[in-house]
């Protein structure tokens, strides 16, 4: 089933075809949900709580797919998640930004929530990158000695990917928090 066909199955209300074309999702929802601290349990309800986010967008009219479904939907999911996580304070280790907010606007807030949850949708080894390069301040050829890049190009070069896959994170988390406005 295609994205289209999903969609238009989730407005005219023909649910179960489209519940059928989007349970293709949940193999890498529940990887994702095992990986940063999660049961198959919790994977089931954010992803129900996705496919409900999902439902009242379509519903609501106006809603425009600029991704693959896919990737909205896992998006959705793992906003869901890193807001379930924070209420139960149990951020991923590894994803370690300061706890304090800074005196800033609700706007700004909101922001730094969503960067906050950006680094922690990145993989392990991007965080760890990035941690040594913006708060430890080190070269990049440490960097690619402690990571075991072959050289401090390939660092650089990593470094830049990691930025690049947190500013998609970030857009999408935040493209996503307007529309749940």
């Amino acid at each position: 089933m295609t994205d289209a066909e999903i969609l238009s199955s989730l407005q005219n209300n023909r649910y179960t075809a489209a519940v059928n074309g989007l349970y293709r999702v949940l193999p890498a929802v529940k990887k994702y949900i095992k990986a940063n601290n999660g049961t198959s349990d919790d994977a089931s309800d954010i992803f129900q709580d996705a496919l409900v986010i999902l439902y009242k967008k379509v519903q609501a009219g106006g809603f425009t797919l600029t991704v693959p479904l896919q990737t909205y939907l896992l998006a959705v999911v793992k906003n869901c998640w890193m807001q379930e996580l924070r209420r139960r304070k149990k951020m991923p280790a590894t994803a370690s930004f300061p706890e304090e907010i800074p005196d800033t606007t609700a706007q700004d807030e909101t922001a730094w929530w969503q960067a906050k949850a950006a680094f922690g949708l990145l993989g392990k080894k991007c965080r760890q990158l990035l941690l040594l390069f913006y708060y430890h301040r080190k070269s990049f050829k440490e960097i690619a000695t402690t990571l075991s890049f072959s050289d401090e190009r390939v660092a650089k070069n990593q470094k830049y990917r990691c930025m690049e896959k947190a500013k998609e994170h970030y857009l999408i988390l935040s493209n996503t928090a307007t529309d749940e406005q």
